[in-house]
């Protein structure tokens, strides 16, 4: 820093605007403000519509709404299109959303990056999704990391996966540069990015450099400790960490799996996935989304619910004799849904649970008890049915369907005892294969519930 200032003082002795201008930023990322305002209102003298927008960002800074009002209206009065969006941002601020929202969508048409990004927050809250989109084209395409990153998962929920990855890349790019130009955000998006695509250990090391440089960040990364199921890493806000604690958290993360995105529904694979949690006061569900791309991880707590499209609920299932009294009683094994879990609220603070597991409003309902407390006794209630086919297994439930291969002994047990077990589970994942030690883990896991389902033919 201070060799950048020597190299920059003759050119600051001699007016030139540039030196002007990037000698008052040094000074104003040491904090110096009036200094820095010292040159920028120079090179604004001078006619440069740069430091006339400088100047609007330093009062902004320190809190002086007007000023960052009248710099900003000059700076755009000379041509600066940076400052619209700036000038709308400022608008909003002091309470004139129409003029705000007039502003960017000036800035928009200009190709003003900036404003597009404002103009497409707004158009998303009025769920003008279409012209929402374009406009945050418009904002990537400017080098705007979020944005990129954000229009990769707009591209992601119209199958274009190629261009989706192209602007992953950019969002990177872009982030990367950002940093080393000065801006700690470039280097926590460019740890965001990382995570997305899976590289825990450059994420992290970029989030240190952000912190190092002075940026706050209110997300959190943890990792899975020790060989347990599910998740290895999980992104989630700090709120949610607040209100679980570590040790909820990665109970958390033995229930979920690395399945599909609950909104582009592309798979997750080996990125770090965002968890966004819906509270619902003495429930809350828990849904995981490509970070960064698709949702950011966030503990909301509104009034209104965040819907996604569920475009990626995936379960999986297989078929197993359970050993009880010298025989082996047909079972269905299933997960069902990989990338949903739900948490519960009692004077104990907040539990997780399976979609399907203890104390969930599913379980309850559909009549299951705790594979530990034994087997169930045979019932007939309607709320299950069973069904075979030539090679498989069927389960029926209100609003689901599963079913899993099954080998001609298996279906003439379900057709010998008139039914089978159906057995839900969070212990089986992805990569867990149909095997006699997959079987053990689901009948000793916390989590496992099961019920008689008959046979209907």
């Amino acid at each position: 820093m201070d060799a950048a200032k020597e190299v920059l003082r003759p050119l600051v002795e001699v007016d030139n605007p540039d030196g002007l201008i990037n000698l008052g930023a040094l000074l104003a990322a040491e904090d110096d403000y009036e200094a820095a305002g010292t040159y920028f209102r120079r090179a604004s003298e001078l006619g440069d519509s740069t430091g006339t927008h400088n100047m609007g960002s330093l009062c902004f800074t320190m809190g002086d709404l007007e000023g960052a009002r009248d710099w900003y209206t000059l700076a755009v009065e000379r041509g600066e299109l940076q400052s619209i969006g700036s000038l709308g941002l400022i608008s909003e601020k002091l309470g004139n959303q129409d003029q705000a929202v007039e502003l960017w969508k000036r800035g928009t048409t200009a190709d003003d990056p900036g404003s597009a990004l404002h103009y497409a927050d707004w158009l998303i809250s009025k769920w003008q999704s279409d012209e929402a989109a374009e406009a945050l084209r418009i904002a990537a395409d400017g080098a705007l990391p979020i944005a990129a990153l954000s229009y990769a998962g707009i591209l992601l929920r119209k199958k274009d996966r190629d261009a989706a990855n192209n602007y992953v890349s950019k969002a990177y790019d872009a982030a990367i540069r950002q940093g080393h130009l000065g801006d700690p955000l470039g280097y926590l998006m460019a740890g965001i990015t990382a995570y997305s695509f899976g590289n825990a250990q450059m994420g992290q090391e970029w989030w240190n450099r952000a912190r190092g440089n002075g940026a706050k960040i209110d997300w959190v990364v943890l990792d899975a400790t020790g060989d347990v199921p599910g998740l290895r890493h999980l992104a989630i806000s700090q709120e949610t960490l607040d209100k679980l604690g570590e040790d909820g958290v990665h109970l958390l993360m033995q229930i979920l799996w690395a399945g599909d995105c609950l909104d582009c529904g592309y798979p997750l694979k080996g990125g770090v996935p965002a968890l966004y949690v819906d509270d619902q006061y003495t429930r809350a569900n828990a849904r995981l989304f490509h970070f960064g791309m698709c949702r950011f991880p966030r503990w909301n707590d509104s009034a209104l619910s965040t819907f996604s499209k569920d475009a990626g609920i995936s379960w999986l299932a297989f078929t197993a004799g359970v050993p009880a009294g010298g025989e082996l009683i047909p079972a269905l094994i299933v997960n069902p849904s990989l990338e949903v879990a739900r948490l519960i609220f009692d004077d104990q603070g907040w539990t997780a649970t399976g979609m399907y597991g203890p104390r969930s409003i599913m379980s309850s309902g559909l009549h299951l008890q705790s594979v530990w407390s034994g087997l169930p006794p045979k019932n007939s209630d309607s709320l299950a049915w069973a069904f075979i086919g030539d090679d498989e297994v069927a389960v029926a439930v209100a609003g689901a369907l599963w079913s899993a291969p099954a080998q001609r002994q298996m279906i003439a047990l379900v057709e010998q005892y008139g039914g089978l077990l159906l057995i839900l589970t969070s212990a089986v994942g992805p990569e867990t294969p149909a095997s006699v030690e997959a079987l053990m883990d689901v009948l000793e896991s916390w989590d496992s519930m099961t019920r008689w389902v008959p046979l209907r033919t």
